[in-house]
């Protein structure tokens, strides 16, 4: 703490001797300070270009979990809609399966009534048989001639002719018999062979039925596995980047207070510098100014603008062009083609280039006093550097070129400026 009172008293007596003879150059701590902020702004610069790539992140798996809870609940239609096909399918293999049952019971009956047919058919067929044998052998055909013969009166003969026909009366009977039961065998195996048919039907068909179950089933499970799968993703990843947000906002926390306490420093010196320079003017009878400017447009406040070209976006709250969220505006856009010189607003020193992911390439040209205030600037989206970390610049002289590097819709100069430790709108201090 002794050490910086001591540097700033150096600082004081080092102004005042400027001043007397016209010879005002900034003092070894206002470098420090300087190069301090510079370093706290590329942090800070770069924190806010990490916050804005974890919100559009968090907002981008906002969304895709948005649209993996819409495929849920359209999966969840899907699982009911199959579900219903399931129950409706199981309801038919029910069905089918009794039909099934069915049709096994007819099979059987009927296959049971063809074996019952063949026997009676196989029996009878015997017993025509047996008779058949029995009239060849007996030689039946001339029963009757013999009877005629043979007889020894004509009630004997009326006895004998009715015996004949009796036998061959019977034997009639069993043939029309026999043929009655064919039939009957016939039928009774066009009934099996058609409850067979029917019987494989319903088999086919309980079948297919299972399949269509068991695959409506089967779809409507994996569909809602993978949609829950890609919840759980889409969950995580928004957990991530909401962590990342978190830690990022810390960070910028972190630096801003720093910032802030490194601005009150340098608003501090400024306000003994600028008494001291009030006290040397008026023991000297003149006033001391900022930059010349010569064959310059300088406005009141000591600064020319940083290029030609329009003004395309204001400092302030805006609309992003590209994260289409309302967010603070922190320079002024100027429009021009890319590889357009840009100049140093005013006299100073570069105390910081380097890349951003969201500025893309810039540089910082700490300005020191101009009329009684600390400037620093910063020139962002440069296609490229004309001056080198550490130079001397005068106002006017080309330090870089239009570009449209980082986080940029097309080739401009987005213009940042810094008073007294604090971001403040360029255009106010520009002509």
């Amino acid at each position: 703490m002794v050490r910086k009172v001591s540097l700033r008293r150096m600082a004081v007596i080092t102004c005042l001797l400027a001043l007397v003879t016209g010879m005002f150059a900034p003092t070894t701590y206002a470098d420090d300070l300087s190069a301090k902020k510079s370093k706290i702004t590329k942090e800070i610069s770069a924190s806010k270009g990490n916050i804005a790539e974890s919100q559009a992140a968090l907002e981008a798996a906002g969304a895709q979990v948005e649209e993996a809870r819409a495929r849920v609940a359209q999966a969840q239609i899907e699982l009911d809609a199959a579900q219903a096909e399931y129950d409706k399918a199981e309801e038919e293999s029910q069905k089918k399966a009794e039909e099934l049952r069915q049709a096994t019971i007819v099979l059987t009956k009927a296959r049971a009534e063809e074996d019952k047919g063949q026997e009676r058919v196989d029996d009878q067929r015997e017993s025509v048989a047996n008779y058949a044998r029995s009239m060849y052998q007996d030689s039946l055909p001339l029963i009757s001639v013999a009877t005629l013969m043979g007889a020894e009166s004509t009630s004997d003969l009326a006895n004998r002719v009715q015996w004949a026909d009796t036998v061959l009366s019977t034997n009639q009977i069993d043939l029309d018999y026999l043929r009655e039961i064919q039939e009957e065998l016939v039928e009774a195996r066009l009934n099996s062979q058609a409850a067979q048919e029917v019987a494989n039907d319903a088999k086919e068909e309980a079948d297919k039925h299972t399949a269509v179950m068991e695959s409506a089933r089967d779809k409507a499970e994996q569909a809602h596995l993978e949609v829950q799968q890609a919840l759980e993703a889409e969950e995580e990843a928004r957990r991530v980047a909401q962590s990342a947000l978190e830690s990022d906002q810390a960070a910028l926390a972190s630096q801003e207070a720093e910032l802030k306490k490194v601005n009150a420093e340098i608003a501090e010196m400024a306000r003994q510098a600028e008494e001291a320079r009030k006290a040397a003017a008026k023991k000297s009878g003149s006033s001391s100014s900022g930059s010349s400017g010569a064959n310059m447009a300088v406005s009141s406040k000591g600064l020319i603008w940083p290029t030609s070209g329009v003004v395309t976006s204001n400092y302030g709250y805006r609309i992003h062009p590209i994260y289409n969220t309302r967010q603070f505006h922190d320079g002024l856009d100027i429009g021009a083609g890319c590889g357009v010189p840009i100049k140093a607003v005013a006299s100073g020193r570069v105390s910081q280039r380097y890349y951003s992911s969201g500025y893309g390439y810039r540089i910082f040209v700490d300005h020191g006093y101009v009329q009684g205030r600390h400037m620093v600037t910063s020139y962002n989206h440069m296609s490229g550097y004309a001056v080198a970390n550490g130079a001397k610049v005068s106002q006017g002289q080309t330090i870089g070129y239009i570009g449209t590097t980082g986080t940029s819709t097309g080739c401009h100069l987005h213009f940042m400026l810094w008073v007294n430790g604090s971001l403040a709108n360029p255009r106010t201090y520009l002509p």
